[in-house]
C-alpha cells in the first residue's frame, strides 16, 4: 500500500467518532515505519488537534513498566480540566527525586502516585503510537489486552508499528495468542512498503542547513534512486547511513569535478549496502578484497582462467567458487563500469567510521585528468571524425600540425594505424597536398621514433590484432606496429622473467606467489628464461623454498593442453629438467633434498610432455 493511501486511512480513522480499535502499520525492519510516522503521519494528526504520544515497546518486560512509561508521557498534557492533584504530585515527585539522587536513595517516582493510574485520564484527545511491537517482551495476550482497554473503552486513537513476520521468531507459541486477540484490537492492518521515489527526497531534508550538500543531493536525486532501486534496497536505515557517510566525504570534495563526486557517491552507496547487509565487516576495513582490480579486463581474465580450470581441467575437480570481488563486480560494477573507481580511503571509512582525509586527497589528486598537450589536443580534434565541422583554415592548421607531430614521434606507436587511415583518406579526397608515398614515409619515420619510448600496451595490441584492417592501404603500418610491439614485448618479458631469478635469490616467499599469480596470463613469462640459470638459482634455495617453487609450477601447468596457453615455455622447462637430472646423477645429495629434486624433476617431465602434445588434442 502506498504512503498516500495509508495517510488517507489514518485521517479517516482520526475523523471517525468513538472508534474502538487500533490501526497496525506493518512493514519490515529498516523500511522506515518510524520515519513515516514522524515525517508524514505525525503532522497530519497534530493538524487535527490531537495530543500525540510515542512509546517504543522495545525491551519492555511487564505491563507495570509499560504503565509507568505511559504515565510519564502523559504528564506534559496535565491541564486544569484534569486532576490538579496530579500536577502537585508531579512537582513534589520532581523535588523528591532531586533530593533522593543527592542522598543516593532509590525512589520510584510512580510510588508517589499511589491510587492514581492512567485510567484517570481522558484519552479522547490523545493519539498514541506504540512502536516496535515485535521487540516487546510482554506476552502478546497481555500486551494487546492492555492496549484494548484504552481503544475499546476510552476511544483512544492508537497506531501500532510492527514487523509481523518477526513477532514469532523468539516464541512460536505466541502466534495463537496474537491472532486470537488481534482481530478484537486491530481494526485494520496497513502494509507499508516505502516508495523510494518519494522517501529519498524526504531524507534529504535532514541536510537543509548544508546548502552545498543538499544541492548536490537534489542534482543527483534520480541517480541515487536508480542505484538503490537496481539493488532492490528499500531499507531506510541503509539509505540514511549512506547519506550521512556521503556528507562527511563530500566535505572534502569542494574543488573536484562533478564526475569524481559522482564516483564517490556511487562507491559510498554500494559499500554502504554491502556493509549494512553484512557482506563486509568492520574488522575488514584494511582488507580491500581486490575490489580495486574489478575492471572489465580483469573479469575477462578471471573468466578465462575459470574456463581453463573447469573445461580443460580434470573432470573430478569441483568448480571453483566465485571470489567476493567477482560477486561484487557482477552485482554492482559490470553495468556501471565508467562510474566505478575504488577509493581505499572511502572503503575504510564506510567500514570503520574513520576517514583518512589526507589519503582521500591523494587519491582524488591522482584521478584528476592530465591537461592535454598541444600535440594531444591537435590529435583528438582531428581524429574525432568531426573534421567536416572545421573551417578551411582550422582544417589546414590541424592537418599540418598533426602531420608534423606524428613525424616527430609525438604519439603512441599504436596510434599510427589510425593516423595512417585518416591521412591516406585525406590524400585520396584531395584534402591535403601529399602523395600516399610521402605520407607513408612520414608515418614510418615517426613510428620508429615513437617506439624508442618503450611504451607498451598489451591490451590495445590484443584488441587490434583481433580485427582485420579496414583498408588495405594501412596494412604496412599495422605490420610495423606488430613488429615493433613484438620486439618491445620480448625485451620487457625478459626483464619481467628476470624478476623470478631475483626472487629466488632473495627467497622472498610472498613475492614468489605474487609473481606467479600476476603472470598467470602471460604466455612468455617462463619462455625467455635460461633453464640452466634457473637451476643454479634453485640449487641455492632451502628445501622449503624449493617446495614452494614446485607448487607454483604445478599450479601454472595443471590444466590439460597447456601448449595452447604456454606454447613457448617448453625450452626453458626442458633445460631445467635436464639440469636437475644431471645434478641427481652426478652428486651425493641428502635424502630429503634428493626427494624434493626428484619430485620437481617428475613434474617437469610430465609438463614437458604436455607441452609437446599436438594442439588437435584440445578437441578430445
Amino acid at each position: 500500500m502506498n504512503s498516500e493511501n495509508i495517510a488517507s486511512i489514518v485521517v479517516e480513522y482520526i475523523e471517525t467518532q468513538n472508534t474502538q480499535y487500533a490501526l497496525l502499520l506493518n512493514g519490515g525492519w529498516g523500511t522506515g515505519k518510524t520515519f513515516f510516522w514522524k515525517d508524514t503521519l505525525l503532522p497530519l494528526i497534530q493538524k487535527k488537534n490531537l495530543n500525540t504520544i510515542y512509546i517504543s515497546l522495545n525491551g519492555i518486560k511487564t505491563i507495570d513498566a509499560l504503565q509507568k512509561q505511559l504515565f510519564f508521557k502523559l504528564i506534559p498534557y496535565f491541564d486544569k480540566a484534569q486532576n490538579k492533584t496530579l500536577k502537585a504530585l508531579a512537582t513534589i515527585s520532581g523535588n523528591l527525586i532531586k533530593s533522593a539522587s543527592k542522598a543516593f536513595i532509590k525512589v520510584d517516582p510512580s510510588d508517589l502516585f499511589q491510587g492514581i493510574g492512567v485510567d484517570n485520564f481522558d484519552f479522547s484527545k490523545k493519539f498514541i503510537c506504540f512502536d516496535d511491537l515485535e521487540r516487546c517482551r510482554i506476552p502478546m495476550k497481555e500486551l494487546l489486552g492492555f492496549i484494548n482497554g484504552f481503544v475499546e473503552h476510552k476511544n483512544l486513537k492508537c497506531l501500532i508499528l510492527a514487523d509481523e513476520d518477526k513477532i514469532f521468531e523468539t516464541d512460536e507459541n505466541q502466534k495463537t495468542n496474537y491472532y486470537s486477540i488481534k482481530e478484537k484490537v486491530i481494526g485494520r492492518v496497513l502494509n507499508y512498503k516505502p516508495e523510494l521515489k518519494s522517501v529519498i527526497p524526504q531524507l534529504f531534508n535532514k541536510y537543509e542547513n548544508d546548502k552545498a550538500f543538499l544541492s548536490f543531493l537534489k542534482k543527483n536525486e534520480n541517480y541515487i534512486f536508480r542505484i538503490f532501486d537496481e539493488q532492490k534496497e528499500d531499507n531506510i536505515r541503509i539509505i540514511s547511513f549512506f547519506l550521512d557517510s556521503l556528507k562527511n566525504v563530500f566535505k572534502h570534495t569542494s574543488e573536484i569535478e562533478d564526475e569524481l563526486k559522482k564516483e564517490l557517491l556511487f562507491l559510498t552507496a554500494i559499500l554502504s549496502i554491502e556493509f549494512k547487509r553484512g557482506f563486509l565487516k568492520s574488522n575488514e576495513s584494511q582488507n580491500y578484497k581486490a575490489l580495486g582490480n574489478t575492471t572489465y579486463f580483469w573479469y575477462q581474465e578471471v573468466q578465462s582462467d575459470r574456463l581453463r580450470g573447469n573445461i580443460l581441467g580434470k573432470k573430478e575437480e569441483p568448480e571453483k567458487e566465485k571470489t567476493y570481488a567477482e560477486i561484487f563486480y557482477l552485482k554492482y560494477v559490470s553495468n556501471r563500469l565508467e562510474e566505478y573507481h575504488f577509493y581505499e580511503s572511502v572503503y575504510t571509512y564506510v567500514l570503520s567510521g574513520y576517514l583518512n582525509t589526507e589519503k582521500l586527497s591523494e587519491e582524488l589528486e591522482k584521478r584528476k585528468p592530465e591537461q592535454p598537450t598541444k600535440e594531444q589536443d591537435a590529435f583528438s580534434n582531428l581524429m574525432s571524425y568531426n573534421f567536416r565541422k572545421f573551417t578551411d583554415d582550422e582544417f589546414a592548421t590541424y592537418t599540418t600540425d598533426v602531420l608534423k607531430y606524428l613525424e616527430e614521434g609525438a604519439y603512441s606507436m599504436y596510434s599510427y594505424e589510425q593516423l595512417s587511415g585518416f591521412y591516406h583518406f585525406f590524400a585520396e579526397k584531395g584534402l591535403i597536398h601529399y602523395t600516399n608515398d610521402e605520407i607513408e614515409e612520414k608515418l614510418f619515420t615517426g613510428i620508429q621514433i615513437a617506439s624508442k619510448k618503450n611504451e607498451i600496451d598489451r591490451r590495445f595490441y590484443d584488441n587490434m590484432i583481433h580485427f582485420e584492417v579496414s583498408n588495405p592501404i594501412v596494412q604496412p603500418i599495422r605490420d610495423k606496429i606488430i613488429e615493433l610491439h613484438t620486439a618491445l614485448d620480448k625485451e620487457l618479458v625478459k626483464e619481467e622473467s628476470n624478476q623470478l631469478i631475483e626472487v629466488l635469490a632473495k627467497e622472498e616467499y610472498e613475492k614468489l606467489n605474487e609473481l606467479f599469480k600476476d603472470k598467470k596470463f602471460n604466455k612468455d613469462f617462463i619462455a625467455y628464461l635460461d633453464g640452466q640459470v634457473l637451476f643454479q638459482a634453485l640449487n641455492k634455495n632451502t628445501n622449503q623454498f624449493l617446495t614452494l617453487f614446485r607448487n607454483e609450477i604445478k599450479e601454472r601447468y595443471k590444466h590439460t593442453n597447456v601448449k595452447m596457453f604456454y606454447p613457448n615455455d617448453y625450452g626453458c622447462l626442458y633445460q631445467l629438467h635436464l639440469a636437475i637430472q644431471k645434478h641427481l646423477n652426478e652428486n651425493e645429495i641428502p635424502t630429503l633434498r634428493k626427494f624434493l629434486w626428484e619430485e620437481l624433476e617428475t613434474l617437469l617431465d610430465n609438463t614437458c610432455e604436455a607441452l609437446k602434445k599436438d594442439d588437435a588434442e584440445l578437441g578430445t
